[in-house]
């Protein structure tokens, strides 16, 4: 398992400062408050060093009978004491103010940009899933948004916190003596000479370290999904060693970044205390010499001490701006990550169902389809005709292109070429909620989400009743009744129950249609989920109704008994089958027959048995593994 690297084109790396600067800027005045914050931190905090080499040079003025050893000098003492307390704690309270601020909006920016990538994910086309692993995407979503509000709130905090300290603490250096200040300085350009090699050198190994995490999150949930089948196969200590290998690899990676991480550290702190060390030597040969005092040496030094903790952490601080980079790419390597299916510029409405009128009709003229990253189309010039309320069934082998055929019904892909039309209208002009709300679409491996088989099955439903952005509304007509007797909610859920053959089921369980499924369904049985599924799509009353391959699980008196109740209740709309097994094939108008994805052969099941092609061999074939089977 590999995940795919990120190379941002130079527009998407300016889309990426542009997004930085739009998270920025929407809680910029936070930020400004955390400033103001920081500024009166440093202010109070460097104000600390001059009121201590103040009293430091009254006592050495006293110690040498300079000044009188008196009240006076007991009171200034005493005074420049408050000031120090006074000061500290101003400089304490302003700094938690300003790590409130600041964390706040780090938060703030965390919180909608996971939902702004939550939006963006629910918009993408089917052929994005294809391409990346489930376990990068959540890595994105999750690890990567978290490094995103570091880099947001550790970084600025810091990055403004250094300024200032530097600022205001050389500003007073420079006023006590700018030579020793310049003497201070020396280390500093040595720094960003290995600096930059250093720093060049994380951002290349985190982004390293991120696409590992992402490869193990798919690992992970890929068989946490499957863990039936890998305990059926006897494949746990492969799996397991496989996961050892990848959190070795994760291992050695992290701790070549860390060992990166420690090196910047260990140079801020070396050069911290070069400084410090220059301080000490120069500092007392002028205190020596008489052109510095005491009192001024033991202020200047105190500036140098005050400057030792931003100077380490800006080590950190350059660590964060590169995770948080990195991620950022790789978030906007998904937030700017372009649609397959683009919006009609002016949408087209479908007409209207109305009782009494067939509704339906689909047109595929000349599709071909190529899967991306696949070397042969998977649809070959398709040019078919299901007429308006008609029952077609699709047959062919397995990868002859049924299922991709209908997907295009769905628009879940466009064709390469050609065209898919639905009621007169191409697919391409309809507004994409407006077509699938009139598509029941049952596929061919059914999903259940971990809610109870009542919600499950208004899935569908509860876009009609409470998404205002599609136009439909919810259907309120008995599922069953000719008449189109009006029906609430709770009675068509017991309608649809009945027509996808789940009543015996629903009452065998304890707490009937409020039974929690499990995470996919896991508690259900693979007839059981299919029929649910039927069920959930039939609940939004469809103009087309498509099953793919969904009465696999069930056998064949239950597969009878849903395709009587399908007769009646599709009547005047299309229903499209999908199916491998041939006991449902009498009750449809029509079979299309694929191979290699083209259409071969079309007719009624008995003139295509008649034309002994490949139909006829493949119901021969049919027959005779059902034969074996019993």
């Amino acid at each position: 398992m590999s995940t795919q690297q990120d190379n941002l084109t130079p527009r998407q790396r300016e889309q990426k400062w542009r997004e930085i600067r739009y998270y920025f800027r929407r809680y910029a005045h936070w930020f400004a408050g955390g400033a103001l914050a920081l500024l009166a931190t440093n202010y109070f905090g460097l104000s600390i060093p001059m009121q201590i080499g103040e009293a430091v040079e009254q006592l050495r003025l006293a110690a040498q009978g300079e000044v009188a050893a008196d009240d006076a000098l007991s009171a200034l003492l005493t005074g420049a004491g408050q000031a120090i307390i006074l000061l500290a704690i101003g400089a304490s309270i302003a700094r938690i103010i300003s790590r409130i601020l600041i964390f706040n909006a780090g938060r703030f920016i965390e919180f909608d940009l996971r939902n702004d990538m939550y939006v963006k994910l629910a918009t993408l086309d089917t052929g994005f899933y294809n391409s990346m692993p489930t376990g990068d995407v959540t890595s994105r979503v999750t690890n990567d948004v978290a490094y995103i509000r570091l880099l947001y709130a550790i970084c600025f905090l810091h990055i403004i916190n250094t300024t200032l300290a530097y600022g205001i603490a050389i500003n007073k250096m420079i006023g006590i003596d700018w030579q020793l200040t310049l003497y201070c300085l020396i280390p500093y350009p040595f720094m960003m000479i290995v600096l930059r090699s250093i720093i060049r050198a994380i951002f290349d190994q985190t982004k390293v370290v991120q696409a590992q995490l992402a490869d193990i999150s798919s690992k992970v949930q890929e068989n946490l999904a499957g863990a039936t089948v890998v305990k059926t196969f006897n494949l746990q200590e492969r799996e397991t060693k496989q996961f050892a290998t990848m959190s070795e690899d994760f291992y050695n990676k992290g701790i070549r970044l860390a060992l990166l991480r420690g090196a910047l550290g260990a140079l801020t702190v070396f050069v911290a205390g070069v400084g410090t060390l220059i301080v000490l030597g120069v500092g007392a040969m002028r205190v020596k010499e008489g052109s510095l005092t005491l009192g001024e040496f033991v202020e200047f030094n105190g500036y140098v001490v005050a400057l030792a903790y931003p100077t380490q952490a800006m080590g950190w601080v350059f660590s964060v701006w590169h995770r948080g980079q990195a991620a950022f790419e790789r978030v906007v390597a998904v937030m700017y990550r372009d649609n397959a299916l683009t919006p009609p510029e002016e949408p087209r409405e479908l007409p209207a169902v109305e009782p009494g009128v067939a509704r339906g009709e689909i047109i595929f003229d000349d599709v071909n389809f190529q899967y991306e990253g696949v070397d042969q189309p998977t649809l070959r010039d398709v040019s078919l005709c299901i007429p308006a309320g008609s029952r077609v069934a699709i047959v062919g082998k397995t990868g002859s292109g049924k299922s991709t055929l209908v997907k295009l019904i769905a628009r879940l892909y466009d064709p390469t070429s050609g065209s898919v039309r639905v009621d007169g209208l191409d697919t391409r002009e309809v507004e994409l909620r407006e077509l699938r709300s009139e598509l029941g679409y049952v596929p061919q491996e059914p999903f259940l989400f971990s809610m109870t088989i009542a919600q499950n099955m208004r899935f569908g439903l509860d876009a009609l009743e409470y998404d205002q952005t599609v136009g439909r509304d919810a259907p309120l007509t008995s599922l069953l009744s000719r008449a189109q007797a009006a029906a609430n909610q709770d009675e068509r859920i017991v309608e649809a129950v009945k027509v996808a053959g789940l009543t015996r089921d629903i009452e065998a369980f304890p707490e009937g249609l409020d039974t929690m499924v499990g995470e996919r369904g896991i508690t259900l049985s693979g007839g059981q989920k299919q029929r649910v599924t039927i069920a959930r799509a039939l609940l939004t009353d469809p103009r087309i109704l498509v099953l793919d391959d969904a009465l696999s699980s069930v056998d064949t008196q239950t597969e009878a008994e849903i395709l009587d109740h399908l007769d009646e209740m599709m009547r005047d709309r299309t229903t499209i089958i999908l199916t491998h097994r041939y006991n449902a094939l009498s009750r449809v108008d029509t079979i299309f027959v694929m191979d290699e994805g083209r259409v071969v052969e079309r007719g009624s099941h008995d003139e295509l048995i008649a034309a002994s092609g490949l139909y006829a061999r493949m119901y021969e074939q049919q027959k005779l593994r059902e034969s074996l089977e019993e």
